[in-house]
């Protein structure tokens, strides 16, 4: 990112960013007509406010081409769904941090792609599930009993878990699809620990084709993506996993995010054969 430039943009665009984020009023109207004209009963009935104000700030963004008027009722114009696209998914990207700070500040993110963290509005409909101090494995307890629940399962792993293991030689028991990419050193422990039958198992799965193993170079990041749901986790910033924090969501926005991380990594990543 050139940040001079970026600095000399916002000169130019400073103007309507201030005129579209310090009216409340005119935020929530542009954000109500990116699905479609409304009028102004419409639009006093979803947002609650006054007519006057609804008026007001309608005739203010029709000044400045956000909005144009259609017999009775009022849609954006291109300039105007443009920027409100980006106006939504910039809210929803605030709304994602927010509240979490606990995973966000003082953990490693590096190792979100780029294009990922330019998207992770897509994780607006999540819950923190954190360590209590009556429940130390919270976490881990609730993300086992949603994976048992699950029938198509990704995920990439730099950390070893027996009792993991041992889930998902259930699931694809079961009939689940599982596709693991694991770290070089998660292997290197995987073979060293799991007892004789297990690995004959495991061999036994791939040459079905219900599971499929990856390996990649040691990342910091850790995320298991299915059909019921995605979960995140990450590193402290001082190397360590933070495994008192997940983030949990069921909404398809993140499980759509969940997948394009597992096919970045899996592109980075080669196939596995025991």
């Amino acid at each position: 990112m050139n940040v001079k430039n970026i600095l000399e943009i916002y000169e130019v665009v400073s103007d309507d960013l201030k005129f579209l984020l310090t009216s409340g009023v005119r935020t929530k109207v542009i954000i109500s007509l990116i699905d479609g004209p409304r009028n102004l009963g419409d639009l006093k009935k979803e947002l609650n406010l006054d007519a006057a104000s609804i008026s007001h700030a309608l005739k203010n963004l029709a000044e400045r081409q956000f909005v144009v008027k259609m017999d009775n009722a009022y849609n954006l114009s291109q300039k105007g769904k443009i920027i409100c696209i980006k106006l939504v998914d910039g809210i929803r990207t605030v709304y994602a941090v927010q509240g979490k700070e606990k995973l966000w500040l003082n953990h490693d993110i590096k190792d979100i792609p780029k294009a990922l963290l330019n998207t992770l509005g897509d994780l607006s409909d999540s819950i923190l599930v954190e360590s209590e101090p009556t429940d130390l494995f919270k976490p881990f307890e609730n993300y086992n009993n949603i994976l048992l629940e699950s029938d198509n399962i990704k995920g990439l792993s730099p950390i070893f878990r027996l009792d993991l293991v041992e889930t998902i030689k259930k699931r694809v028991e079961d009939g689940a699809d599982v596709e693991l990419i694991f770290t070089d050193d998660v292997l290197t422990k995987l073979l060293s620990t799991v007892d004789h039958k297990c690995l004959s198992d495991l061999e036994n799965y791939i040459s079905m084709d219900n599971l499929k193993i990856w390996q990649i170079d040691n990342v910091k990041i850790a995320f298991t993506v299915t059909d019921k749901f995605l979960s995140l986790g990450l590193f402290s910033s001082t190397g360590e996993y933070d495994s008192t924090k997940d983030l949990v969501s069921h909404d398809p926005d993140a499980l759509a995010w969940g997948n394009r991380l597992f096919d970045y990594y899996k592109a980075k990543s080669e196939l596995f054969h025991l």
